[in-house]
């Protein structure tokens, strides 16, 4: 495996609930791009957007090949058809993994599901099935989960499909949970000793300190 490759999978919630934390989504969607941007080492980003349908808007590309988000590229509507979409992303991204060489393989692939909304409107899976899909990726890949759900209970729902990590979030502090997740992924990419889920708990302003921070050492590695 790559050691110093990781896939960054994010599935984010596109419904027309999410009309009323566009900006925020936007806005934390693009620090989370812009810090990875800059960390070093080498980084891959499927991002899926998903409402009633599933939108596969990069599927494994270089995340400096990454546009940000804007009202154009983001724009909810629709309804929550959220097993559909991570069952879908799994196989997607699952099917590309599993046909790599094995020195091909990024040693890190990271889940990041976003949701502000519960399931209503999926049709080809179940929670069972995703929940196998899950589990199978943990055990056998070692691929890293965590479900965040906004006005709801997040733990439950992320059992139900098999994932241990989740965010119980409130929809108003959307960007600041984006960024939480911001810090996170980047821990768990760069092993760094400060990857814990306590990582979510950080106020906003000690996020803003810590991202600017990682953002300021990664560009001085490039140097």
């Amino acid at each position: 495996m790559k050691k110093d490759l990781c896939e960054l999978v994010v599935v984010i919630d596109e419904s027309g609930s999410m009309q009323s934390v566009v900006t925020d989504t936007i806005g934390g969607f693009n620090t989370f791009l812009e810090t990875h941007q800059k960390l070093p080492g080498e980084a891959k980003l499927t991002l899926v957007k998903f409402d009633t349908t599933y939108n596969v808007v990069y599927n494994g590309v270089d995340v400096r090949e990454v546009k940000p988000l804007d009202k154009t590229t983001y724009s909810p509507g629709g309804m929550t058809a959220l097993l559909d979409s991570v069952g879908k992303a799994i196989d997607e991204v699952g099917k590309r993994y599993d046909s790599m060489k094995k020195k091909e393989k990024p040693g890190k692939v990271i889940f990041l599901i976003i949701t502000d909304g519960q399931e209503n409107s999926s049709k080809e899976y179940t929670k069972q099935q995703i929940k196998e899909k899950t589990k199978q990726r943990q055990d056998v890949d070692k691929f890293e989960f965590v479900f965040m759900g906004a006005d709801q209970d997040a733990w439950s729902n992320a059992q139900a499909i098999g994932i241990s990590n989740s965010v119980n979030f409130v929809q108003k502090n959307m960007n600041k949970t984006i960024k939480g997740m911001t810090y996170y992924s980047s821990n768990m990419r760069t092993n760094s000793a400060d990857l814990s889920m306590d990582n979510f708990n950080l106020s906003e302003l000690e996020l803003d300190a810590k991202l600017d921070q990682l953002k300021k050492s990664g560009n001085d590695k490039k140097v």
